[in-house]
């Protein structure tokens, strides 16, 4: 896959977003404030997402935040694991998979790194 597609597809997540970092070949991206729904203990997280090397073929798998993200009344949500390591740090994982990933040659017909961030705010609006 093209390095010029990902940098296209950030371009897109920062319209979003704004603050998005990335690895040298775009491999990860990190999101500094990513804003949480009401119903966390915190307003905003730090989110590590592994783009791997078949993507877009290969939907980015799982999710990551910082530790010590709870449920409004602390309880860890649900395919969440503490002191997983990512990118040389301790990060919390989410288990969250890409369902019906169906990218296209034209990133802005199909699926992309915009559409999966949208999927991974849905599943942080379940509270679970």
């Amino acid at each position: 896959m093209s390095l010029e597609r990902r940098l296209q597809e950030v371009e897109l997540l920062r319209r979003r977003y704004q603050q998005v970092e990335h690895g040298a070949n775009l491999d990860w991206l990190l999101f500094k404030q990513f804003p949480l729904p009401p119903g966390w203990n915190i307003q905003a997280t730090e989110l590590l997402v592994l783009v791997p090397p078949g993507y877009p073929a290969t939907p980015p798998d799982n999710f990551y935040v910082k530790n010590g993200l709870r449920l409004v009344d602390g309880k860890a949500p649900s395919s969440y694991t503490e002191n997983q390591s990512a990118l040389g740090g301790s990060w919390a994982q989410f288990s969250f998979h890409a369902q019906g990933w169906d990218p296209s040659s034209d990133f802005k017909n199909g699926d992309n790194l915009l559409t999966f961030m949208l999927a991974v705010e849905r599943r942080l609006q379940e509270l679970s």
